[in-house]
């Protein structure tokens, strides 16, 4: 059985740079240090490349470390490996640019690059360690052109380099299935989909299977929009929505390819009693703010969503993409033939092939807007999302038409909807019919309890006891940043079991679950101390109208700013002391006065972080400077910004 080895590279130093690469088998715990300027390490490092037992992990790896791995084995020193990293980093080259540019022989091994099936985009290795509650964020401790010059300081570089394997692998660990996933397709599609996103695979497999070529892509000046002949309505009001969309021609932004929304859509629209913005994008409902419901035995909630909506609307419109001679009708027959497989593995219980299908279906449909994909097709895009706000409008009208019955929010695909219990075959007979005509399908989900802030963040209690939560209260993970896990938890548990956040926040003892993280641009540091510094000193003097002597500008002793005032400014906070600690901050709130976190080279505070002590590695225990009140405060908060009041 193979094995996994997480690897990770670093090259320091300006004059008399050097190389180091760290590895470590995840299923042994083995590591292993290769200084590329040690004998034998780098002959070492080649072997066990070459060894087909071994499966190599890294975050990145296709664009920076593998060429410059590649580079060393091939016996680069280290000022070219110097220099092909600088221009990997300062020119953003791909991977193919810097192995042309430098003439680099390609390294034969089996990898496995993480950055692209982690879902996130543009996310760094130490963001993901900070959304994984990882122990330590370390930082490089040393400036990428300062001399490696002592044991000690390739120490440092060592337990650094180590420390970024370590939580590569955990990050590896965390993706386990999104990969079995791509092995089971590459598998069957004869392709290596491990270091793939979804949009990538759907664009390698419909490339693969319809013969497309960039060749075929067309980039139009302008696109236009046709309701397919399911889109129908009485009401005056959605009528005149549909032909304005198909009377507006959506002109194509050039530097991006993707189609620019008319001036008239910033407007938002009415329906029934509600407010609804449409757009290029999904369809999202204004009139739900601080919106608190409960279901009674008077008033029932019931979430309906359409299954499958984008791929659905693709196949039942018939909407064909443009990709020269048959191609399109090519593509579309085989997104259709995907698309029944994986409901067929779905009503069989193979959870496995289902899930891979579904990664190629909505793929897919985030590619048809990208410029760079072969089957960029911007009007499909929007026929797409434009067929399913109409839709969703129509739904809304036709429900709100009913007696006593309401939808309380509206979002990309699906409808929140108010009615008594009494009206409840009346509410499905309007989906059974939509269905009838459209061919979607719609599954429904009863809330007991329904918490917003807005239709894109708000906690909602199913009648079975489930819990869903979107946006800001969702459960941190790897497409989040944790902010106060606790306190949206400490929200959920009065909703669903009427805990007070007191007792619920009191009873936690997970220390990443008081703990936030942000990106700091330009790195951050927290201050030990802040001085108030008063020394401000009459520069000039001036006559007023009185004939009274008063300072025309004021002179900082320290800053060395000269402002002109009339009067004299209030102190300015000095801060000192601190270590930098890079380009992501985690922390947590204190008892304690701390300055707040501020960013190194502004000086201007990191926002929400007053009060907030900098904490990169995780303590096993609580902190006993951890503000106890402010979270159960900012639970409260929670809760009111979601219309709820507390009893």
């Amino acid at each position: 059985m193979k094995q996994h080895i997480v690897f990770d590279s670093e090259i320091l130093g300006l004059r008399k740079p050097v190389f180091l690469v760290c590895a470590k088998v995840v299923e042994t715990g083995e590591r292993f240090t290769f200084w590329h300027d040690k004998r034998g390490h780098t002959a070492k490092l080649e072997k066990m490349l070459a060894d087909r037992r071994y499966t190599w992990v890294s975050f990145n790896g296709n664009n920076f470390d593998g060429p410059v791995v590649a580079a060393a084995v091939m016996g680069h020193d280290e000022e070219d490996l110097k220099r092909i990293a600088g221009s990997i980093i300062h020119d953003e080259l791909r991977s193919w640019q810097t192995y042309r540019q430098f003439n680099i022989e390609f390294l034969d091994y089996d990898h496995i690059d993480l950055i692209e099936t982690a879902p996130g985009v543009m996310v760094s290795l130490k963001t993901y360690a900070g959304r994984m509650g990882f122990p330590t964020m370390q930082d490089m401790p040393f400036h990428h052109d300062e001399e490696i010059d002592t044991p000690a300081k390739r120490k440092e570089v060592e337990k650094y380099c180590h420390n970024d394997c370590d939580v590569t692998e955990a990050l590896f660990k965390k993706l386990a299935t999104e990969i079995e996933l791509r092995e089971v397709m590459g598998e069957e599609y004869n392709m290596d989909f491990r270091s793939k996103s979804d949009a990538q695979i759907a664009e390698a497999i419909l490339k693969s299977r319809v013969g497309i070529s960039n060749q075929d892509k067309q980039v139009p000046t302008y696109v236009e929009y046709l309701a397919p002949s399911f889109i129908k309505t009485r009401s005056k009001a959605l009528k005149d929505l549909i032909y304005a969309f198909e009377n507006e021609c959506f002109a194509i932004n050039r530097g991006n390819g993707s189609p620019v929304e008319a001036e008239w859509m910033k407007e938002p629209i009415q329906v029934g009693q509600g407010i609804y913005k449409v757009g290029l994008g999904g369809l999202h409902s204004q009139h739900d703010k601080k919106l608190h419901l409960e279901a009674t035995d008077k008033m029932l909630l019931s979430d309906f969503d359409v299954a499958s909506y984008y791929p659905n609307i693709m196949m039942k419109a018939g909407l064909i993409p443009r990709l020269g001679g048959n191609k399109g009708q090519l593509f579309l027959d085989e997104y259709k033939t995907i698309y029944d497989r994986r409901m067929e593995a779905k009503r069989s219980g193979n959870k496995k092939v289902a899930n891979t299908l579904k990664i190629v279906l909505n793929g897919t449909f985030g590619k048809l807007g990208s410029i760079y994909c072969s089957f960029y097709s911007p009007d499909l895009l929007i026929a797409v999302t434009i067929t399913g706000q109409l839709n969703l409008l129509i739904l809304i009208d036709e429900l709100e038409k009913l007696k006593d019955v309401t939808v309380q929010s509206a979002n990309t695909d699906g409808v929140l909807v108010a009615y008594p219990p009494a009206q409840r075959q009346a509410v499905l007979d309007v989906f059974g019919r939509n269905a009838k005509r459209t061919g979607f399908e719609y599954e429904e989900t009863p809330y007991r309890t329904m918490a917003m802030k807005d239709v894109n963040n708000y906690i909602a209690i199913c009648v079975d006891g489930k819990v869903k939560t979107k946006g800001l209260y969702a459960d941190s993970g790897l497409m989040k940043n944790p902010t106060m896990q606790v306190c949206s938890d400490a929200a959920v548990a009065y909703l669903k079991d009427g805990v007070f956040p007191v007792d619920y926040i009191v009873d936690w003892d997970r220390p990443e679950d008081f703990m936030a993280i942000r990106n700091v641009k330009g790195g951050g540091v927290q201050h030990k101390k802040m001085e108030l510094d008063d020394s401000w000193a009459v520069n000039t003097w001036k006559l007023n109208k009185k004939g009274e002597e008063q300072p025309e500008s004021w002179y900082h002793g320290v800053s060395g700013k000269t402002v002109k005032r009339v009067s004299k400014p209030p102190p300015e906070e000095i801060y000192s002391g601190g270590k930098p600690f890079g380009r992501v901050a985690r922390w947590y709130m204190t008892t304690q006065e701390m300055p707040p976190i501020s960013y190194v080279g502004s000086g201007n505070k990191v926002p929400k972080t007053e009060g907030a002590r900098v904490c990169m590695t995780l303590p096993d225990t609580l902190p006993p400077d951890l503000d106890i009140d402010w979270y159960v405060g900012e639970a409260h908060q929670i809760l009111s910004d979601i219309g709820v009041q507390i009893e």
